[in-house]
């Protein structure tokens, strides 16, 4: 794959904006090919095919991330995952970028069909939601806390546990939640024709979004490298139990950034946000 030949070298940071741009365009290769083959279904086809040509890339990183680990185990063990966490971050905004820029050149009811259903779905977004929110009728309560704790913390599981099975496979969701994210922009721009209302909308999704995407990211590199140490390591060796304990680390991080997430969706950012409007 072409990513697979920025990642030669030892360090990413210097390339980093490379990753970025391969991923935008990754996402404009996945929209013409589903365009060609699936037509008007291209919302869910460009999703897999955008996943298709992310993963063998990050497998790579991946075999290289569970080497380090197996060495050193819990030392070094934020400078050991500074890179692979740096590359996840900058394909997950290449992504968003890339579906971005599409949804402002391309029929956004067609591009993003899957998108918008999913945000009215599974997000209860929609024209009386953001009415409901303009005119300040949401409640926070301990309830709501956990109702969306627990729908995040299933998606964090899942991305652990299809990076266990298909090493890179969370790649799926993140492309997911990207894609979700720069329709629900885009829904905004739409939607809104105020954009003092608008900015206030955002920064109450964005503000909580930040910790989420992070809690999912870093649940989808312990799964991929525990994956990877299965398929290289002998069980219960001392490389593999290195590569566990790194990764459990990194997954109990992730939760808790989850946790902390959901407690700003809840309790803090809607509070300021109804505060300034």
């Amino acid at each position: 794959m072409v990513l697979e030949r920025f990642l030669e070298k030892k360090s990413i940071e210097h390339r980093s904006y490379l990753v970025f741009f391969l991923s935008i365009f990754y996402v404009f290769v996945g929209y013409i090919v589903s365009k060609i083959f699936f037509g008007d279904t291209v919302s869910v086809a460009m999703l897999f095919l955008c996943t298709l040509l992310l993963v063998p890339s990050l497998m790579t990183l991946l075999r290289r991330e569970e080497i380090a680990e197996r060495t050193y185990g819990l030392r070094h063990f934020f400078s050991t995952h500074k890179k692979l966490v740096l590359l996840y971050l900058v394909v997950f905004l290449g992504i968003f970028g890339g579906y971005l820029a599409l949804g402002s050149m391309t029929d956004m009811n067609t591009t993003f069909d899957f998108q918008l259903k999913y945000l009215i779905s599974q997000e209860g977004i929609g024209p009386d939601t953001l009415a409901t929110f303009k005119d300040g009728g949401l409640e926070n309560s301990g309830g709501h806390f956990f109702s969306i704790l627990l729908a995040n913390l299933e998606v964090l599981l899942l991305c652990f546990i299809l990076s266990v099975f298909y090493g890179a496979g969370a790649i799926f969701l993140i492309v997911l939640n990207a894609s979700v994210f720069a329709s629900f922009i885009l829904y905004l721009v739409r939607y809104f024709t105020n954009v003092t209302q608008m900015a206030t909308f955002f920064l109450l999704y964005i503000v909580h979004l930040i910790p989420e995407i992070a809690g999912f990211l870093l649940a989808a590199i312990a799964g991929g490298v525990i994956s990877v140490a299965i398929a290289k390591e002998r069980f219960m060796s001392p490389h593999f139990q290195n590569v566990t304990k790194d990764a459990l680390v990194l997954l109990l991080i992730g939760i808790l950034l989850i946790i902390i997430g959901a407690a700003l969706e809840v309790f803090v950012t809607r509070n300021i946000l109804y505060s300034i409007l």
